[in-house]
């Protein structure tokens, strides 16, 4: 028999599987069930709603994450290898819940669309911190930090938008990484 924990995980995992492909709205219970070879009663049994499943998936996502990059922090001193590794990282974890899921979920679930802009908030704050360790260390310019952090956050706002990517032809990836090149290089040459 199998345990609580490992079921749940197997109806997140189907679930994300579907709503990562189709989005959040057009995924059932009934299609999650039959994924899982599964009565909608089992999977009620763990979770109590479609809601709820979004929850967890989301929850389980910023546990990942935060373990990650944990981890990126702890094998690197150098602030800009932090940097550069923690925003990559994000980009290959949350690209894939951008197309579909989280623009589902900005209109369907606003409240937990706030919890993941907090959460990314919190995660690409940390960066000031690393941006004033590396100004201390003399690797960076002197910037205003919370300023450069703020532009950053713009940027990535603004590129998350749908009709941005589909008018600029390029994949959230791309823009992603476009920011973070733009961001830390400047658009001038050196001279």
């Amino acid at each position: 028999m199998k345990s609580n924990d490992s079921v749940k995980e197997q109806i997140l995992d189907a679930a994300m599987k579907r709503m990562l492909k189709f989005g959040y709205r057009k995924v059932t219970m009934d299609e999650i069930a039959q994924d899982l070879v599964m009565s909608k009663n089992t999977i009620y049994k763990h979770f109590q709603s479609k809601v709820e499943i979004a929850q967890g998936l989301f929850g389980r996502l910023e546990k990942n994450i935060n373990h990650e990059l944990l981890l990126i922090e702890d094998a690197h001193k150098d602030s800009l290898e932090i940097i550069s590794k923690s925003i990559f990282f994000l980009q290959q974890q949350l690209a894939p819940w951008f197309e579909y899921f989280f623009q589902d979920i900005r209109w369907e679930l606003p409240d937990l669309w706030e919890q993941f802009i907090q959460f990314r908030n919190e995660k690409i704050l940390n960066v000031k911190k690393l941006i004033e360790q590396g100004i201390k260390s003399g690797k960076f310019r002197k910037v205003h930090s919370a300023l450069a952090v703020q532009i950053y956050l713009g940027a990535i706002d603004y590129v998350l938008r749908p009709e941005f990517l589909e008018h600029e032809k390029i994949s959230f990836p791309e823009a992603i990484e476009g920011v973070l090149d733009v961001w830390s290089s400047g658009v001038l040459k050196a001279r």
